[in-house]
């Protein structure tokens, strides 16, 4: 796509809804994040199904979610591309979540999420979101020791 000044307004306001996302995980703000997605999210995660759709499905595993946690949840994001249009947007990158699980468990994964998003009534809501580890084929199990 051709880099226009439409282009880096939409990236930029990209870049601030994600930087707010990470920010509402530290700060266990579950109604905040979800308020960055559509009400027909679609969501292809690490946990055990398949897929995930709907808002009140998401609410549900990000209520899980948090409470697996002991204290507050950390994320970084590296490697982060974005391709955008008028009222249509994806990125994707490197994602690093980090904290202690209510079992003392000490979680430091890095994996790969890419985000589409779409403008309505002048908001950017996230409406799929794609998150996927590296896999050992031979023993099919998560490579979350990766780093970039």
């Amino acid at each position: 796509m051709e880099d226009t000044q439409i282009s880096k307004n939409v990236n930029a306001e990209i870049q601030t809804l994600i930087a707010e996302k990470i920010k509402h995980v530290l700060d266990g703000d579950k109604n905040a994040l979800l308020a960055h997605y559509a009400e027909d999210i679609v969501s292809y995660e690490l946990a055990q199904t398949l897929e995930f759709r709907g808002k009140e499905s998401l609410d549900k595993r990000l209520t899980e979610w948090f409470a697996s946690y002991e204290g507050k949840i950390r994320q970084e994001i590296k490697n982060l591309h974005m391709i955008s249009g008028d009222d249509v947007a994806i990125s994707y990158c490197l994602m690093r979540t980090y904290g202690t699980t209510k079992d003392g468990e000490k979680r430091d994964m890095w994996y790969r999420i890419t985000s589409g998003y779409k403008k309505a009534a002048g908001k950017w809501l996230i409406i799929h979101e794609h998150i996927s580890e590296p896999v050992d084929l031979k023993t099919g199990k998560a490579l979350f020791d990766l780093k970039p």
